[in-house]
């Protein structure tokens, strides 16, 4: 399998370095929704928007909002419903 974002060779849809940036897109949504009362999409925007984010968040979540556009769905995952989050 191959990360779909930079094709480097994974176990999973990314690889080492973008499914870290995942995964703290996941863990930081909590705060950011109580904070600013964001949409799982809105707060994807958001950050791609801040100057402080890293690369790698930034492709992860335009590549979310990139599938979710594709298959015109939420791009809600699995996971959020794993971290207690509230899904829009």
């Amino acid at each position: 399998m191959k990360c779909k974002i930079c094709g480097k060779e994974s176990t999973s849809r990314f690889c080492e370095l973008h499914e870290m940036a995942y995964d703290n897109l996941l863990n930081r949504y909590k705060d950011w929704k109580k904070a600013l009362n964001l949409t799982w999409t809105g707060y994807l925007r958001k950050v791609m928007m801040n100057p402080n984010t890293g690369l790698w968040a930034k492709e992860v979540a335009q590549e979310l909002l990139s599938e979710s556009s594709r298959n015109n769905q939420d791009p809600k995952s699995h996971s959020l419903k794993t971290l207690n989050c509230e899904v829009p």
